[in-house]
């Protein structure tokens, strides 16, 4: 019963840290002004939400398909850091909870899966 129970829970944090990453990107890949704006503010070009979209997009895929699922963990924790980095290299602190929420699911559903 506990074995249905981790992998129940596994699939649901590997799912919510999916659609986390999708909606990310999907905002991020909208190129909205205020969206550029906080990557220029960041230190980044204006265009970098798009590449940054495409990462968020491409982690998402990898994360629901078991084969990939650890090059998917890898690539979204590095995206996070980044995403910590710049912003506490912008003393921006109040922007920190969606990183950071972004990866405790990354390192949930990490956890879930090892222990399935």
């Amino acid at each position: 019963m506990s074995n249905i129970l981790s992998l129940t829970v596994g699939n649901a944090a590997t799912l919510a840290a999916a659609a986390a990453f999708l909606l990310g990107g999907v905002i991020n890949a909208s190129g909205r002004k205020a969206v550029r704006e906080e990557f220029v503010r960041y230190g980044f070009p204006w265009w970098w939400c798009r590449v940054t979209a495409l990462l968020e997009i491409l982690t998402a895929i990898l994360l629901v398909l078991p084969p990939t699922f650890t090059i998917g963990l890898v690539l979204g924790t590095g995206i996070m850091l980044a995403a910590i980095l710049a912003v506490v290299r912008a003393r921006d602190f109040g922007h920190l909870p969606p990183p950071a929420v972004f990866l405790l699911l990354l390192m949930t559903a990490a956890f879930f899966q090892v222990s399935s």
